[in-house]
């Protein structure tokens, strides 16, 4: 009968073990790494030998002693093995991010969402600025997976988008099904509710196991939850769509109160004219009674899932979520707690608006780090500089379409 160690299953997840240590970013000598996995010597040799054989990992320019007259260069995972990409399509606009197999951005872009386009022109659009940021910006590394953070209800199984209250194209399967085709690489959809408050757990300040509720208040209002540092996700998409709750005693839902654009609907409706949400709040006095409106209704909302999940924290992100000052957020926290006994800490996003786009890059990531062979349990335990992937991402530098149209009508004069 054969040894356990030489068979497929053990051998696998000492890659993966090797492989998670390295994913961190850090260069290490091959004595911390035996250290850290708790693999032979001749173990870790062996896969630090096959892993640069694949390019995956390449020698650092470190050299550290491993003991009395001995010299051992350090080695790190090679960043430009491969690229991902994530990208969270507003209905007002779409951020892209380009970046390198450790998480490190390398390009980003921010367009306003070409709104008046069929579900394939739509579709053209998002692949061309893929192909485009990766063709300029790239130096020639493969794209490995684009994940696409989508503002509507998407079915479990990523390939049906049930509904979208502010980019109506994107509904059913033609969408999801041309974008993945022009891409040309692995593709992944998902709610962008859901992929906020990945990028919240993975690189902002929610504790892992604590169970959190994220409220997306952007153009739409959308609803994730997290338990046990794990994104749930329903069937048929719908899970945490509590915007389209009415209010106690009225018409409206709470989308109407609690989303940019239907509240400037709203507003208009009685006859108060702004031009977006956010002017609302620069003039508390001059628009108290609707302040108030907006007030209860996120009270109202916070009161449902805090019932519904007991959360930690209920983390706010978008940019109308911006609008409410930390006292405000207190105030309803206290509040819940002394109507329905939860008491959930509210706050806004410590990674404000860049939480769809990191979450979005995060599950790239994940995609990539399964095809190398990286068990779920050693990627959980990867140990990333969260900082570090935040500052990259809010350092490198951003284009736009318009900005390609000056630079091309420059050139030509």
């Amino acid at each position: 009968m054969p040894s356990n160690a030489s068979s497929p299953l053990p051998r696998a997840s000492n890659r993966s073990a090797v492989l998670s240590a390295l994913l961190s970013g850090a260069e290490m000598d091959r004595q911390q790494l035996i250290a850290g996995t708790g693999l032979s010597r001749a173990t870790v040799f062996r896969i630090v030998d096959d892993l640069m054989a694949d390019d995956l990992v390449r020698e650092g320019g470190r050299r550290l002693r491993e003991g009395p007259g001995r010299q051992s260069t350090s080695v790190g995972f090679n960043g430009r093995s491969a690229l991902v990409c994530g990208i969270d399509l507003g209905g007002t606009n779409c951020r892209v991010v380009i970046a390198d197999a450790l998480g490190r951005a390398l390009i980003r872009s921010r367009d306003a969402t070409p709104r008046d386009t069929t579900a394939e022109e739509l579709a053209a659009w998002v692949a061309g600025r893929v192909g485009d940021l990766v063709a300029e910006h790239g130096d020639g590394v493969p794209l490995h997976t684009v994940t696409i953070g989508l503002p509507g209800v998407v079915t479990g199984d990523g390939g049906t988008v049930v509904n979208s209250h502010n980019l109506g194209q994107i509904k059913g399967t033609e969408f999801i099904q041309t974008v993945s085709r022009l891409v040309g690489v692995p593709t992944v959809v998902g709610n962008d509710s859901n992929l906020a408050l990945l990028g919240e757990l993975q690189y902002g300040a929610l504790p892992d196991r604590d169970t959190a509720v994220l409220l997306a208040m952007g153009t739409g209002l959308g609803t994730a939850v997290s338990l046990g540092g794990q994104v749930l996700v329903g069937r048929t998409g719908l899970l945490g769509e509590f915007g389209r709750l009415p209010l106690p005693g009225r018409p409206q839902r709470l989308r109407d109160l609690l989303s940019g654009a239907d509240l400037v609907a709203y507003a208009r409706s009685k006859g108060v004219e702004v031009p977006r949400a956010q002017a609302l709040f620069l003039e508390p006095e001059r628009y108290r009674e609707l302040l108030g409106e907006v007030h209860d209704a996120l009270t109202h909302l916070v009161t449902i899932v805090a019932l519904a999940y007991e959360p930690a924290t209920v983390v706010l992100t978008g940019g109308f979520s911006e609008s409410f000052e930390s006292g405000q957020l207190s105030a309803i926290s206290e509040e819940v707690a002394g109507t329905v006994g939860v008491r959930s800490v509210v706050k806004r996003s410590d990674l404000g608006d860049a939480a769809g786009l990191l979450g979005a890059m995060a599950s790239s990531l994940g995609r990539l780090y399964d095809s190398l062979g990286v068990s779920a349990d050693h990627m959980a335990a990867i140990e990333v500089d969260r900082g570090l992937v935040v500052e990259r991402l809010a350092a490198c530098p951003t284009t736009s379409t318009k900005h390609r149209a000056q630079q091309a009508e420059s050139s030509g004069r």
